[in-house]
């Protein structure tokens, strides 16, 4: 028993010497930015595991090393390796943390990977020796911690791989079970991340609590933003800015409850459509019909995990990462919950999936909304599909129920998930129409028929006549002829707005509109009076367009012309056919718009890019 301990004695006591040294990092960060903070008991609580976690990964090689078993004559290679590893996590450890408290007042969240090699590879560089300079007392801190660590090595001794590589052999793997589970803190599939950190504390607090080795660890895969500058941001403001004033809506009413109905997978080839003469979406199909209904509505990404931000926080997702698996995740964004809030309104996301599910429940607290429903919060633990979580048949109309305990007026969101792979439909829902559709078509009419139920139960409410809906799909369902479409109808969804009280007339509009538009679009038909931070437009004040990126292309969609940009060239994409009651334009006079377009274009990226560096994708 004692050779054990005294066999894993060195690694707990550098473990415990890097966890020491991380909680004191935390204690100096709180005191340099305290004016920043709020400082609670749990917000010290929320250290542990964010903590634990990185300084399990940083053993992760120390324990492969230490345990290895190798021949007599390398051991003094091996302990050299074992000082290096050691030495390299402190300094890690230790510069990271001491960069971030004295970079925090100009960035305002902790700093990943790609900012670092942003710096290193960017004009800017040489701001890391001005702040190396005017912060001389956190230099000199540094260079102190460093010495006590090269003083304070617990590896003074290797076990004699002769007398023990069978139990070495052990010790490596229960080593490696004992620091991934800690490393992942979690025995679901999803490990912890950066933005789990909002189920922890305040929004405002998240910096606080999370450490920046473990923010640098978890967005080495992270994508790194191109340093290349594409326009001047004095020019790019002559073409696009994202800051925004108050306008007003046709029909607009103050103190209206919102509902966001997000429809997984409902793309523009879906509605209105029908297989073996029966229609696959009819209530939706008479939904629309009432509604203000955009049939050039446009998703801004081809994921779910990507609606959010472009929603509900008119964000655009122009990197291959997702913002919300991003280093950018914790970046100041101000959400329609938040802007809302400031009027009076309470706020509540539902999602009848598993919790944790595509970090929405993280996000939706990052954007602002009060309360999060999903699978753990529904009732009835039994109607759990395996699959996704609770069906839609179940959780539409006990959310409908559920929203009429929330204080007016409110907004709220509803995500479905029913309609996407597997499609498993609950046998109590199957119907003699359902039976006789393909699978996916299927699960379509089924999802439907929840969005029917959720509406049912509405109509019983107070809240309902007060109400505006926004209906909207997160993104288009799998084509079987993505060769042969066009770049625009990989993106077309319906976008509409209905209200039961008839504020909003029904009607059928061509104008492009993307996921983006919605959240100013709200803004405006309840007369939201303060400026506010969006990459959206008001509805009817650019002739409507779509801001994606696919592929490494960037693509600016309008009407009758899509503008594709991949780094280096522009090219012009001309759609002469007629849509709707568009009349096409000759292409002479399309060709003449394509320089504006293209500086419009570059002004969206370089803006993009330039705000989510400095983390100003905010009015402050």
């Amino acid at each position: 028993m004692r050779r054990f301990f005294l066999l894993w004695k060195p690694l707990l006591l550098h473990g415990l010497f890097l966890l020491i040294s991380s909680l004191v990092l935390h204690i100096i960060f709180w005191a340099y930015n305290a004016r920043f903070f709020h400082l609670k008991f749990t917000d010290v609580v929320a250290f542990i595991p964010f903590d634990l976690s990185c300084i399990a990964l940083m053993m992760l090689p120390i324990i492969i090393l230490y345990f290895l078993p190798i021949p007599t004559q390398l051991t003094t290679i091996k302990q050299v390796l074992i000082k290096c590893f050691c030495i390299v996590n402190l300094v890690v450890l230790l510069l990271s943390n001491i960069w971030d408290t004295a970079f925090f007042e100009f960035s305002q969240k902790r700093t990943g990977l790609d900012m670092y090699l942003y710096l290193l590879k960017s004009p800017e560089k040489n701001m890391i020796w001005w702040i190396i300079i005017d912060y001389w007392y956190f230099t000199l801190l540094f260079l102190i911690w460093l010495l006590i660590g090269f003083y304070y090595f617990p590896f003074k001794e290797i076990f004699d791989s002769k007398k023990a590589d069978l139990r070495q052999w052990f010790y490596v793997v229960i080593g490696l079970i004992i620091v991934l589970e800690i490393g992942r803190w979690s025995f679901g599939t999803k490990p912890l991340g950066v933005l789990d950190a909002n189920a922890y504390t305040e929004s405002n607090e998240v910096p606080l609590i999370l450490n920046s080795t473990f923010v640098l660890i978890k967005t080495i895969q992270s994508e790194e933003i191109p340093s290349k500058e594409l326009i001047s941001l004095k020019k790019s403001k002559l073409y696009f800015n994202p800051l925004h004033k108050a306008s007003s809506m046709d029909g607009g009413q103050k103190g209206k409850n919102v509902v966001v109905i997000l429809l997984e997978s409902f793309g523009d080839k879906v509605i209105f459509k029908k297989e073996n003469g029966i229609k696959i979406t009819p209530f939706l199909d008479s939904l629309l019909s009432e509604s203000r209904y955009y049939c050039n509505g446009m998703a801004n990404g081809k994921q779910s995990i990507e609606a959010l931000p472009a929603i509900f926080a008119s964000l655009p997702n122009l990197t291959n990462t997702p913002y919300i698996l991003s280093s950018f995740c914790n970046n100041n964004i101000v959400g329609l919950p938040v802007h809302l809030k400031t009027i009076g309104y309470s706020s509540a996301f539902f999602h009848g999936s598993y919790n944790g599910s595509m970090r929405f429940d993280s996000f939706s607290k990052r954007l602002g909304f009060e309360k999060y429903y999903g699978k753990n919060e529904y009732p009835y633990a039994n109607h759990d599909d395996l699959h996704w979580g609770i069906p839609d048949s179940y959780f539409n109309p006990w959310c409908s129920k559920k929203i009429s305990t929330l204080k007016p007026p409110f907004i709220c969101a509803l995500f479905t998930s029913s309609s996407h792979h597997p499609y498993a439909i609950p046998e109590k829902f199957l119907t003699a129409e359902i039976a006789k559709l393909s699978k996916v078509n299927a699960s379509y009419l089924c999802s439907d028929n929840s969005l029917r139920s959720f509406f049912k139960e509405a109509q019983k409410t107070k809240w309902y006549q007060n109400t505006l809906f926004v209906i909207c799909a997160d993104h288009t369902p799998e084509q079987l002829d993505i060769s042969a479409i066009e770049i625009e109808d990989k993106y077309r969804i319906p976008i509409a707005f209905f209200t039961p009280d008839g504020s909003i007339l029904p009607s059928k509009n061509i104008e492009i509109i993307q996921q983006m538009d919605i959240m100013p679009a709200i803004l405006n038909f309840l007369n939201y009076k303060k400026p506010y931070y969006a990459f959206g437009n008001e509805l009817n004040t650019t002739g409507g367009e779509a801001l994606n990126y696919l592929n490494g292309n960037y693509y600016l969609i309008q009407s009758m012309q899509t503008l594709s940009f991949n780094e280096e060239k522009a090219q012009f994409l001309l759609r002469p056919k007629s849509e709707g009651n568009i009349v096409s334009f000759r292409k002479k006079s399309l060709y003449l718009n394509k320089s504006r377009l293209e500086l419009r274009l570059k002004s969206m990226i370089e803006r993009y890019r330039l705000d989510l560096r400095r983390n100003k994708t905010s009015i402050r």
